[in-house]
């Protein structure tokens, strides 16, 4: 629904906005739909790290230089809320320079962890007035390690909109019996865990199922190390950066089973949003906010790594059975997940963050 004069909102979100990952892009897409909302949308981002090469400084972007070019810029704004994503000292302090007339939000996209106690989250507790997780468990344990008692709520972060850009067909179930197709898709790196995939390939796979792995790292030339070791090159292959748009789509929906034995501090990755969006199921290890994308057609663990190869043996034999729904997983995602659920959800609660009726 578009705002009114009475609930339009001027809201900042301070967030990294150059390159991909998933500040990124759920940085980009709220503002995008809070924008179609009828609200006055600012970002403001760190500048480019050198690996991104480039600044995004498209529409309604704001590059700043430092902590006080941040906190002038964000009194320039007069924002009626402010939503900080990640975890810098400057974005944590800057925002509160907007004054007490701005509400004050802080969006953990990680796992709520506090690693230290030198940690800039606890500038929540100097001037913030709520707390957002992107998971349930996320919410829960920033509450608890972060000793915050104020307003918190669970929001998913947004993930590219792909079935409002792009054509999702709906996706039916392919038999199997010429071997399933596995996929990884994300980061290497050793936290992702990608090399108990193939270390253990040969207890879930069958002597005709493959196993392409995409992304890039620091953990690539260790994984082709291991795939050669086991002479599994014509099985299991690194196939680099995925594509963008329909070719992501069509490339997803040619999968049968999405694997994630990630041992990491997450959030809750996007990577899973977007196999539901195309109805491809998933095995995950249920680290951080990972276990509230649970679904009839998919398993998540625990977040006990021993159940993950079982969890994948499993689901190998209810795809070999047809047990497994892919409509049902893409209508799961509508329903929850979809660019107008999430916006509208974020929407509600800004307004009820700045007062708005």
């Amino acid at each position: 629904m578009k705002s009114t004069d009475a609930t339009r909102l001027s809201i900042v979100l301070i967030g990294y906005v150059h390159g991909r990952g998933g500040i990124q892009t759920h940085t980009r897409f709220l503002a995008e739909g809070l924008r179609e909302r009828g609200h006055e949308v600012h970002i403001f981002s760190p500048p480019p790290m050198a690996e991104h090469g480039h600044s995004d400084e498209s529409d309604g972007v704001h590059v700043y230089s430092g902590l006080r070019d941040l906190a002038r810029a964000i009194r320039g704004a007069r924002p009626s809320v402010a939503v900080v994503v990640g975890t810098g000292w400057k974005s944590m302090a800057g925002v509160l320079a907007a004054g007490g007339d701005c509400r004050k939000v802080f969006f953990e996209v990680m796992s709520g962890a506090r690693p230290s106690f030198l940690d800039p989250r606890m500038l929540v507790r100097v001037g913030f007035d709520a707390i957002v997780g992107q998971g349930s468990p996320v919410t829960r344990r920033f509450v608890r390690e972060f000793g915050w008692d104020g307003p918190a709520e669970t929001i998913p972060a947004l993930p590219e909109p792909l079935e409002r850009q792009f054509t999702i067909p709906e996706r039916a179930l392919r038999p199997v019996s010429d071997g399933i197709r596995f996929v990884y898709f994300g980061r290497l790196a050793p936290p992702k865990n990608v090399g108990l995939l193939i270390e253990e390939f040969d207890r879930f796979a069958n002597d005709r199922a493959t196993l392409d792995i995409w992304g890039g790292g620091s953990d690539a030339g260790r994984l082709s190390e291991l795939i050669a070791e086991r002479d599994l090159q014509d099985r299991i292959r690194l196939r680099g950066r995925y594509p963008e748009g329909q070719a992501y789509i069509e490339l997803l929906q040619g999968y049968d089973l999405l694997l994630l034995p990630t041992i990491a501090e997450e959030g809750a990755p996007l990577v899973l949003l977007e196999a539901m969006a195309c109805g491809l199921p998933f095995v995950a290890n249920g680290m951080g906010g990972i276990p509230d994308y649970a679904n009839p057609d998919s398993l998540i663990t625990d977040g006990t790594i021993a159940d993950f190869v079982p969890a994948v043996q499993q689901m190998a034999g209810r795809l070999e059975q047809a047990d497994v729904d892919p409509a049902r997983l893409q209508l799961h995602y509508r329903e929850n997940f979809g660019f107008e659920k999430l916006v509208d959800r974020w929407d509600d609660f800004l307004l009820r963050t700045a007062g708005r009726p």
